[in-house]
């Protein structure tokens, strides 16, 4: 779990760089779960690539972020 907060209503940005321990190229998917106050939206889920910018909106009371990547990897938030 890289993100996983609760009734937090303010937005907010981050920049992950991912890195594999090995040397070898980042892969797998990453799963973002947004609610709306207490209304659940569909989990989106994306591929996971060396960069990505997570973005948590006004209403995300509850905001997670699921890495599952294929080899082992290092996030680094600046």
């Amino acid at each position: 779990m890289l993100f996983d907060h609760a009734f937090v209503q303010l937005p907010r940005s981050w920049t992950v760089t991912f890195t594999a321990a090995d040397g070898e190229a980042v892969e797998g998917e990453v799963e973002e779960k947004k609610t709306s106050w207490i209304f659940p939206n569909p989990p989106t889920t994306r591929p996971l690539s060396a960069q990505m910018v997570f973005h948590r909106g006004w209403w995300n009371t509850f905001y997670s972020v699921r890495v599952k990547p294929t080899r082992d990897v290092t996030a680094l938030t600046p």
